[in-house]
């Protein structure tokens, strides 16, 4: 069993708005933005634009709701990326600071356009979140539109100053007793659904199909994956516009320039 963690999936907000989303009609518009604080970039310089990069860490989650909400009646059809640079190449890592990646889509029903643009930082200022994350959705009947970062819940310390907690993904305060009590948080659930299958799948209880839809699992994140590279792709190629290639039977099958 194989899955992505997009821990998304498990945020009751998050999983409500992609039900939601089913009810309005067909794909139109997506636009979201993710960052982190830019001393992550020395926390993962012996990877940051080696292994990966900020679109394929960050952008990532976003697509995952996307395709998640909208795959079964919608697909990608083309992606052109666009980076911000400077920062992270003045403390001698070769990566781009910021990637937006803009996604054609058609709603596979009738034929009609949508698009996405998806962006992912890491030089954002210290400020009273780790990450700032949110997004708006537009669809023919309605719209939806979340802040991940912010859910009405501050905090000001003379140790740390302002802050807008987020205990709905992890509870990093001790209970009662002085115990771990992160159990409920979608950042530990996420990784508690991925085990579960695991071991159901070793006892012979389940098969990896049966987790399709809820885990990202390899088949679940094609397309995500299909997005993502040919982002890189189009980086590497100064822009180039890359075509996600479809087979008969409508799975992602190669990206070719567009």
């Amino acid at each position: 069993l194989v899955a992505m963690e997009v821990h998304k999936r498990w945020d009751p907000i998050y999983a409500d708005a992609r039900d939601r989303i089913r009810q309005l009609g067909e794909f139109s518009f997506f636009s979201s933005f993710m960052s982190q604080p830019k001393y992550q970039l020395e926390t993962f310089r012996s990877w940051a634009g080696k292994s990966s990069d900020i679109s394929y860490y960050l952008n990532a989650h976003h697509i995952d709701f996307n395709v998640w909400s909208v795959g079964h009646v919608a697909r990608p059809l083309s992606v052109t990326a666009l980076a911000s640079c400077g920062v992270a190449k003045a403390q001698g890592i070769d990566a781009e600071d910021t990637i937006t990646l803009g996604v054609q889509w058609e709603n596979i029903s009738s034929g009609s356009l949508a698009s996405a643009f998806y962006t992912a930082s890491w030089i954002a200022p210290k400020s009273d979140v780790h990450s700032q994350q949110r997004f708006y959705y537009l669809g023919h009947k309605g719209e939806v539109q979340i802040d991940q970062a912010h859910r009405g819940y501050s905090l000001a310390t003379d140790e740390v100053g302002f802050s807008s907690p987020n205990p709905l993904f992890m509870k990093y305060t001790p209970d009662a007793q002085g115990f771990f009590s992160g159990q409920s948080g979608y950042g530990y659930r996420s990784i508690e659904a991925f085990i579960d299958a695991v071991e159901q799948v070793r006892s012979c209880v389940a098969s990896p199909t049966e987790f399709r839809g809820g885990l990202a699992t390899v088949d679940d994140t094609v397309l995500v994956t299909a997005i993502l590279e040919a982002g890189r792709r189009s980086l590497d190629g100064g822009g180039m516009p890359y075509q996600i290639e479809y087979a008969v039977n409508g799975r992602a099958v190669a990206l070719s320039v567009a």
